[in-house]
């Protein structure tokens, strides 16, 4: 059976992620393991295995459907080795660039069923930068709670990016796995069409001033130093995180020139959501 290291000594926070160890992701595990793996997941929202080499696409894919079935809405590039991977790159001949810099954000937003899990494995990073930036939304939604700028349990995400009508979730909202609060936003304006407050009788939309407030509300949430992980990658690394439970964020550096930071390659997949978001 494999081990866990969390908490600070292990490079991660005291909220959240845990690295596993004893694990070839490359090799069939038994339904013990897998079923350990994924109790792991929402226990801890963020599992990383390091050293894993190059996994194939179609066994990225096999670990993904372990939590349901893989669903795909990205652009797909001619170097990714499968249909249902998702290759991001800083060099375009290699993968789709400038992926996930548009602000926090949990994946999906824009779906009725936001994503429940996404895989994450690094072939090849650069020489400096390239990490990820991850947030627990539990803690975030607690936080606000404590916060008089807005009442937030009525405020609600409203987008229709990727459908011709409004697609409206409420900003907190309930963990259908674990039953914690959680949250489901995008920070990118191009993927929020407005912020609603519901109330007894009628809704109001908020004004341009007031979602701004919100967004830097959130956004400093997000990296409040108790709790923000910058984390480094190191090639080989397969990350599974629980998409409902935390927000994420590319740092600048994942674009950085290649000439000069070196290449980063990151192969990702999303498993299909099951339930709408629900207070």
């Amino acid at each position: 059976m494999y081990s866990l290291r969390s908490g600070l000594g292990s490079g991660l926070t005291k909220q959240f992620g845990a690295l596993v160890e004893g694990v070839d992701l490359s090799r069939n595990l038994s339904d013990a393991t897998v079923n350990a793996l994924k109790r792991d997941l929402y226990k801890h929202r963020l599992l990383i295995f390091r050293g894993q080499g190059e996994i194939k696409g179609s066994r990225q894919v096999e670990i993904s459907e372990w939590f349901g079935e893989v669903e795909s809405t990205f652009s797909k590039h001619p170097r990714s080795p499968h249909p249902d991977i998702f290759r991001v790159s800083n060099d375009a001949a290699q993968g789709c660039t400038s992926v996930g810099r548009s602000g926090w954000h949990i994946d999906g937003t824009f779906m009725e069923r936001p994503f429940k899990v996404q895989t994450m494995h690094f072939w090849a990073c650069p020489k400096e930068g390239g990490s990820t930036l991850f947030a627990p939304l539990r803690e975030i939604a607690e936080s606000l709670r404590k916060d008089a700028s807005f009442e937030w349990d009525r405020l609600h995400f409203v987008t229709n990016r990727r459908t011709d009508y409004a697609l409206v979730h409420p900003l907190i909202c309930v963990h259908p796995v674990t039953g914690d609060a959680t949250m489901v936003f995008h920070l990118g304006r191009h993927f929020m069409d407005a912020i609603v407050e519901a109330g007894g009788t009628e809704n109001r939309v908020l004004s341009e001033e007031e979602v701004q407030r919100v967004c830097t509300i959130l956004k400093d949430k997000c990296e409040e130093t108790e709790w923000c992980l910058d984390f480094r990658w190191q090639p080989g690394d397969f990350a599974i995180v629980d998409n409902r439970a935390l927000a994420h964020y590319a740092h600048s550096s994942t674009q950085a020139d290649p000439r000069r930071a070196g290449l980063r390659i990151l192969h990702r997949t999303t498993v299909a959501g099951d339930c709408r978001p629900v207070k």
